[in-house]
């Protein structure tokens, strides 16, 4: 690993992340919020009266030399009030134990060019490892806060037990026109295995400051800035970096070792997006450490080489390690949620294992099943090359396949899911137990059939009794799935499921995929005849270029194609694909392949559309909308659960005028429709992968240059100049991780949009659901390097 030998070092004590990584705080966008200086600073509190403090919750509250000290406990035996979501504690619904908020009176403070909130703070709660305390205010001038969701207007900020730490909320792109309060919330999450019962939190310093902010919105990078995925590019592919439109350098150098490998011209562009300057050096393909000069500027290094990202896949089983459910993990948290359940046909099954979905410590089986395979798929890419990072990978993935067989009951029924935020006292029978739900469903176990019969593979010389139960599990689920759509179809929704607004046609995915799997891996001819029927039913969910929409290659959600796939948050896009590419693959000589191919093919075509929309930069768009959408209330209650359709119609019909238009109705929207639940990384990855199937399966070249700048979107090259994983590349911020505290390798749900715009927006606020850390992304983004890193290794899928 070209430039690694302090990770290599830190990855050898880590007893290859037996023990988690620690981040380098010194590359933080924290460091350089500390660093600084403000231009202006004021007091809002004197340090000695609770006259402007009122309280809420079960805590006390006193002044004590300049600080406020506010004290509560972890948990209660009780639930709170009615005022609070925490009334559906009983079913699991989210729940916490409530919490202890003090709110100082600001009597309307205009804030004018004071742009940020900063305190200092010290948690002393024993035997907690991630404390953790939420800042928020009301503004009540021309636009208000908190938002109609609870979205804006909040920052939880991680903290370092035991210790003062400076605490900085940059509120630049947020309304401060007449802020009435300013809180701070102690959460009462519960206790954790080693945690104490009493919670002590105290505050002091706080300040209202005027700082140069960071940039949030919109598409341009900063003025003397680039935007560059700080831990390099593939040898193989464009390499391109963002500068201002108004920079004034027309040429920049790369250099290595003091030396000019390349020097060329600035290119001024206009696109889609607005001007742009880029850096284009894709001819540098010699391995080694690189940086860019540029106006006598020289910026940090990055690498080039064959996989520059090794160390990001560390950081990620990192993550993993630290969410693992039920399991003890050192520096994080104990053994978990032993006391919840879920029942079926008069058997209890304890739901604690694989991994926890998101900071809530919430739990879904399909998604531990979906990045269970990911660790699969990329183990066999390293197989090879790397042996120690092969075996982790697979050592991580069974820890999560061997939940998805343990929540099986073993008639099509399994456990899917538990909505907990709280951490248990294990004892089942408390008040604090949680059920999980259960659920026969033919697309869950689709999923999970082809999961289990790749996973059955993968294990064949590792573990082959668990590579057998796999295999059988299976056909098994399997012919559980295949019975269960016969008989009953597309499915109601179940509330809180990943799965619940999926298409018709993702269930024909689903089964061509895991019909095809199985067909690999067994041989029989009946699965290689389910997946064509499946397949051609696919098939048929595909605008082909009849419809009014002047792009096609997209699906809809059924045959009547009259409604098209929008995801908002889960995304499952690269389905499609990956269904038809894995039939392809395991049918190489079937006179069928080449319509199969056709529809890969068109598929493709539309992802290299699309990319013109977003150029210079590199994250897919959302995909292609049509504003008749905005009466179809079917449709947007599956992919908007719990939000008024009458009641946003007008802000949905905005957010889709703001794509760009294509005529007829249709626009291409860069981020999606979205309104509680905003954040990208799924949805972008997601489709990143579909553009790394195709480039695998085709050789193509475009297509897998298109899956790179995920990569890169995520790694810095974004106009917010972040790296979007912690503790990975430079520049990576807080996020807001709740339960869990601040891990190596943690991934956001992503960048959202201001209001119905269509345009990044990045603030920095640690709050639900934009900056939650979610291993949805580091599954889809493994699941992506899984074909880049197999590209030239042939496609790994032909049946032997």
């Amino acid at each position: 690993m070209i430039g690694n030998q302090d990770f290599d070092k830190q990855l050898e004590e880590s007893l290859y992340i037996h023990k988690l990584l620690r981040a380098d705080e010194s590359l933080s966008l924290e460091r350089e919020m500390k660093e600084k200086k403000a231009a202006n600073s004021t007091s809002v509190w004197d340090g000695e009266s609770l006259e402007r403090w009122r309280f809420e919750g079960e805590g006390a509250a006193q002044a004590e030399n300049g600080v406020l000290v506010l004290v509560t406990l972890s948990r209660s035996d009780h639930w709170p009030g009615a005022e609070t979501r925490a009334v559906d504690a009983a079913s699991g619904d989210y729940a916490t134990f409530g919490s202890y908020e003090a709110k100082l009176d600001l009597k309307g403070l205009e804030l004018g060019d004071f742009n940020r909130i900063s305190f200092k703070a010290r948690p002393l709660c024993n035997g907690l490892h991630s404390p953790i305390i939420r800042a928020a205010f009301v503004n009540n001038g021309v636009k208000k806060l908190p938002d109609a969701y609870s979205r804006e207007g909040f920052n939880a900020i991680n903290l370092e037990n035991f210790a003062w730490n400076d605490c900085f909320w940059e509120i630049e792109s947020l309304p401060h026109d007449k802020i009435e309060e300013l809180s701070f919330i102690v959460h009462r999450y519960g206790q954790e295995l080693s945690g104490g019962k009493a919670l002590r939190f105290e505050i002091k310093d706080i300040r209202v400051e005027q700082v140069s902010a960071e940039v949030t919105y919109g598409w341009e990078c900063p003025g003397d800035e680039i935007a560059y995925p700080f831990c390099g590019y593939f040898s193989k592919g464009e390499k391109k970096a963002v500068a201002n439109a108004n920079a004034s350098e027309k040429r920049f150098q790369v250099v290595s070792n003091g030396e000019v490998k390349l020097e060329a011209e600035v290119s001024r562009v206009e696109t889609a997006i607005g001007a742009h300057s880029v850096l284009d050096f894709s001819s540098l393909k010699e391995p080694g450490l690189y940086s860019i000069v540029l106006g006598g500027k020289t910026f940090p290094p990055f690498a080039v080489s064959s996989n520059p990202y090794t160390p990001t896949i560390w950081r990620l089983i990192n993550f993993l390690f630290a969410e693992r459910c039920g399991c003890p993990v050192p520096g994080k948290h104990g053994t978990c949620h032993g006391d919840v359940t879920a029942i079926h046909d008069g058997k209890t099954l304890a739901y604690n294992g694989g991994w926890h979905d998101a900071a809530d410590v919430s739990q879904q089986t399909v998604q531990t099943a979906e990045i269970a395979h990911a660790l699969v798929e990329i183990a066999s890419s390293v197989k090879a090359s790397e042996p120690k990072l092969y075996a982790r990978l697979l050592e991580e993935a069974q820890w999560g396949l061997d939940f998805v067989l343990k929540t099986r009951f073993g008639d099509g029924y399994r456990a899917t899911g538990s909505s907990i935020r709280r951490w248990t006292d294990g004892m089942i029978g408390g008040m604090d137990d949680c059920e999980a739900r259960v659920h026969n469903h033919s697309f869950e176990n689709f999923i999970m059939s082809g999961v289990e019969a790749d996973a059955g593979e993968a294990f064949r010389e590792h573990d082959p009794a668990f590579a057998w139960k796999c295999r059988d599990a299976a056909k098994e689920d399997f012919e559980f799935a295949l019975t269960r759509f016969r008989e009953v179809g597309l499915e109601e929704p179940v509330h809180h499921e990943h799965t619940a607004s999926a298409s018709l046609s993702q269930y024909y995915a689903a089964a061509a995929w895991s019909a095809s799997k199985l067909f690999r891996w067994l041989g029989d001819e009946r699965y290689a005849v389910l997946a064509r029927e499946f397949a051609s039913k696919l098939m048929a969910c595909q605008e082909t270029g009849e419809g009014l929409s002047p792009i096609s290659g997209f699906f809809y959600r059924d045959e009547r194609k009259s409604q098209i796939v929008h995801f908002s948050h889960q995304s499952r896009e690269h389905l499609f694909v990956q269904a038809l590419a894995e039939v392809c693959n395991t049918q190489p000589d079937h006179l069928e392949k080449a319509a199969w191919e056709t529809s890969m093919r068109l598929y493709g075509s539309y992802l290299k559309k699309l990319m013109t929309y977003v150029e210079p930069y590199g994250m897919i768009p959302a995909g292609v909308f049509n504003i008749s959408e905005v009466e179809d209330q079917e449709a947007f209650s599956l992919v908007h659960p719990d939000v008024d359709f009458e009641k946003e119609k007008k802000s949905h019909a905005e957010q889709i005028s703001n794509g760009s238009t294509l005529g007829s109705g249709f626009f291409v929207k860069r981020f999606p429709v979205w309104f509680s639940f905003r954040g990208n990384s799924a949805v972008h990855l997601s489709m990143g992968k579909a553009a790394s199937v195709l480039g695998r399966h085709f050789e193509d070249e475009a297509l897998m240059d298109i899956a790179k700048e995920q990569i890169y979107w995520v790694g810095g090259k974004n106009p917010f100049r972040q790296s979007l994983i912690y503790g990975d590349g430079r520049r990576y911020g807080q996020q807001y991780t709740a339960l869990l505290g601040e891990t190596v390798g943690e991934m956001p749900v992503g960048v959202q949009t201001r209001g119905n715009e269509d345009a990044p927006y990045w603030p920095q606020a640690n709050i639900a659901t934009y900056r939650e850390v979610w291993t949805t992304p580091p599954g889809r983004w493994l699941w992506i390097m899984a074909d880049v890193l197999g590209m030239g290794a042939g496609k790994g899928t032909e049946r032997d």
